[in-house]
């Protein structure tokens, strides 16, 4: 499911840079993965994104510190992100804070 303007994660992500902290609402199905080699895969719901991070909605927990992969459900595009948070919902599924990485990051 996509938020109606928004064709992809990446649109949206590249459209935004310069508005430092606007995040936008959103309600889109995506894929959250560890970074390895036997990843495990999540299908999650991504609740809102701004060009520095996402907060998703998972079936399970995620450790902080984590890093992951976000893509949209059968992309073979992804952003690299860690876990910041991962906060327990009433309803057996969990919040879970990511933040953006930079290529500096993640080869620096």
């Amino acid at each position: 499911m996509v938020t109606p303007g928004v064709r992809s994660l990446w649109t949206y992500v590249q459209s935004t840079k310069g508005r430092r902290e606007h995040r936008m609402d959103v309600a889109m199905t995506g894929r959250l993965e560890e970074i390895c080699t036997d990843p495990i895969c999540d299908r999650v719901t991504i609740r809102n994104i701004s060009t520095h991070g996402a907060r998703v909605i998972s079936e399970r927990p995620w450790r902080a510190r984590e890093h992951v992969h976000l893509a949209e459900p059968g992309g073979e595009q992804h952003l690299e992100a860690e876990v910041i948070y991962c906060e327990p919902l009433d309803d057996s599924q969990y919040a879970v804070g990511l933040k953006f990485e930079s290529p500096a990051e993640r080869h620096g």
